[in-house]
């Protein structure tokens, strides 16, 4: 907490923090963003003034509690990237490293429950879908860097665009992670398709030397 900070700030920080709280509460009970102000406001002991002097509506604090989620997830998969191409010895295969990025993550239904619910109100609701950001082009340009440095731990180098890269691993891994629920093998699913993505988006480096040379 800055000391800094007027009381005032610091107090509708707590109240938004709480009303995000609170949310992320309801939704883990019942599956659903179809939540009312006031129960929201029951459950973090606010009133309906509190709510809105934080927040439009229901629908943009399930949006501000899914932009938080994410925002986890891209710093635990910053550090974890980071810390992998800090070692001094570094995972012996992709597979390995693939597993030690994933393992870094917060669980899945901390995250990819409530993104699932907004992409599926995305999908039939036109106006929610503009209001919802799925991706950051800095966010996703910064994952391809360290994607790529750590695919050239293990002499691989990428085909396509750095910001692509990104995208087609975490398209991989949310596709991945949707089957869980019904997948008996789900955190193995996870570490192949991960890994085969990255695969199928580089090239043996050692080899691409070879054929340059042949040529």
């Amino acid at each position: 907490m800055n000391e800094d900070e007027p009381t005032s700030v610091r107090r509708r920080g707590e109240t938004r923090r709480r009303l995000l709280e609170a949310a992320a509460v309801l939704f883990e009970s019942t599956g659903t963003i179809s939540q009312s102000v006031e129960g929201i406001c029951a459950r973090a002991g606010f009133t309906r003034g509190a709510f809105y002097s934080n927040f439009t509506g229901v629908d943009q604090l399930y949006l501000a509690l899914h932009e938080e989620q994410a925002a986890r997830v891209w710093e635990r998969l910053h550090h974890a990237l980071d810390t992998q191409l800090a070692e001094e010895r570094p995972a012996t295969t992709l597979d390995e490293a693939v597993g030690l990025l994933l393992d870094a993550l917060p669980d899945s239904r901390d995250w990819f429950s409530l993104r699932s619910v907004l992409l599926a109100r995305a999908a039939v609701d036109p106006k929610f879908a503009a209001r919802m950001v799925l991706d950051d082009d800095q966010v996703g340009r910064e994952l391809g860097d360290r994607f790529i440095a750590l695919a050239a731990v293990h002499h691989r180098v990428p085909v396509v665009d750095a910001a692509v890269l990104a995208k087609a691993i975490v398209a991989a891994h949310v596709g991945a992670v949707s089957q869980a629920p019904v997948d008996v093998s789900g955190a193995l699913t996870q570490r192949l398709t991960v890994a085969a993505v990255i695969r199928g988006l580089t090239v043996d480096s050692r080899g691409a030397s070879q054929e340059q040379r042949r040529t």
